[in-house]
């Protein structure tokens, strides 16, 4: 553990873990966030079968290996894992391979798995996995209200800014390890966002759902938020925390079915305290946010049983129930992203056309990413923000804003 652990940028919430992870003597640090080369490399390494997370994952670790003054011997990947029909729980098999072929074959791999709800590691385990959960919450947290803020903003990226200002503000606190310097952050998020330049109008609110790499990584959505923003949309995003609340609704279930009272205890006491934590993190920014508490996943899995059957997990379990919940809020549409070949994914554009049925018709797009540009992107969201207006006019709520 005295190695230098490399975090892959899925999304900005590693930058608070890192933060959690060097706080307990771990030398974490963020690798850069994937972009065109990660492509390629992962394109040149893979079969061309693999899905366009696994690539740009591939891509991201060959390029840190090729950055001057690093060294294999000193060098930890950290790449998490599931169960499962996903392919990302192969991914740390495959990158054994890639990286043994390369002669890297000094460099370790850390997996913390879903199989056991990331239950830690290092000299303190429990205690990381908390720190890491309240810098995830955190950035869900600040995610929101970039989100629900920059469509109205009057002075052109002084959101982003805010923004970032705070993320890095909230992975300083994380390192200390204090709490309540992180519930600091969001005392100051909720004082700087309510002090923005605001314009409010009215627009459709869409939901966005479906694989967590791909709905989380600007660069492999191409930027879908700020899409739909362009053509006067709103977006909320089901958040990470979600995941993670899943994996322990998952291990609850499993511990049930096999009368392992122990670890039916010891799961449900770190979600309490995961509850918590959550609780003392949203307080200060809760009235500033419309989308402020999320439905507890036990709601999210009733929401599935007419359609799909919980115990069968994955993310179509999520993407499904989280649809659903989007529309009981009053939105105005539901956005469905996934990976070309994704089977948790797909298996939910195989259910939506009777889920859609079932809530009024509401507007609902599947975006399927491969490795290549979609070139017709821009024309289908105009035609489904187009469609979300008039859902909204018709059920007479108007779209909102």
């Amino acid at each position: 553990m005295t190695k230098t652990i490399y975090v892959p940028y899925m999304a900005d919430h590693a930058v608070p873990m890192a933060a959690a992870m060097r706080h307990y003597g771990l030398n974490a640090v963020v690798m850069d966030e994937p972009d065109a080369e990660s492509l390629a490399i992962g394109q040149s390494l893979c079969l061309g079968k693999e899905c366009l997370p696994c690539f740009t994952c591939v891509g991201d670790i060959v390029k840190q290996s090729r950055k001057p003054g690093f060294n294999p011997a000193n060098a930890t990947l950290f790449m998490p894992t599931t169960g499962g029909p996903c392919r990302f729980g192969q991914y740390r098999a495959l990158h054994r391979v890639l990286l043994d072929e390369m002669g890297l074959q000094a460099v370790d791999i850390i997996s913390p798995t879903a199989e056991n709800s990331y239950q830690g590691f290092g000299e303190h385990p429990v205690a990381l996995r908390l720190l890491i959960w309240r810098g995830v919450v955190g950035a869900d947290l600040l995610r929101k209200l970039r989100y629900e803020h920059r469509p109205y903003e009057v002075n052109v990226g002084e959101t982003d800014a805010l923004y970032y200002e705070l993320l890095y503000a909230l992975a300083d606190a994380i390192e200390t390890g204090s709490g309540s310097r992180a519930v600091g952050v969001m005392k100051e998020a909720a004082r700087r966002f309510s002090a923005l330049s605001i314009h409010r109008e009215a627009r459709p609110i869409i939901g966005l759902v479906g694989e967590i790499y791909l709905r989380a990584n600007d660069f492999t959505n191409q930027d879908i938020v700020r899409r739909i923003e362009s053509l006067g949309g709103e977006v909320w995003v089901a958040t990470l925390m979600e995941w993670l609340y899943f994996t322990n609704y998952g291990a609850l279930s499993r511990a049930r079915m096999a009368g392992d009272a122990f670890d039916w205890l010891k799961t449900q006491a770190a979600d309490l305290v995961q509850r918590r934590i959550e609780h003392e993190m949203l307080k200060p920014v809760a009235s500033l946010l419309r989308n402020a508490h999320e439905s507890p996943v036990s709601a999210l899995m009733e929401n599935d049983r007419p359609y799909y059957d919980p115990v069968l997990g994955t993310e179509s379990a999520l993407s499904i129930g989280k649809a659903i919940d989007f529309a009981k809020l009053g939105l105005s549409g539901i956005l469905h992203v996934l990976p070309l070949n994704c089977m948790p994914a797909t298996t939910v554009t195989g259910i939506a056309p009777k889920v859609r049925q079932d809530l009024d018709r509401i507007p609902w797009l599947d975006i399927t990413y491969d490795a290549q540009a979609i070139t017709n992107i821009n024309t289908r969201l105009e035609a489904f923000i187009y469609q979300a207006r008039e859902y909204g006019r018709r059920r007479g709520e108007g779209a909102r804003g």
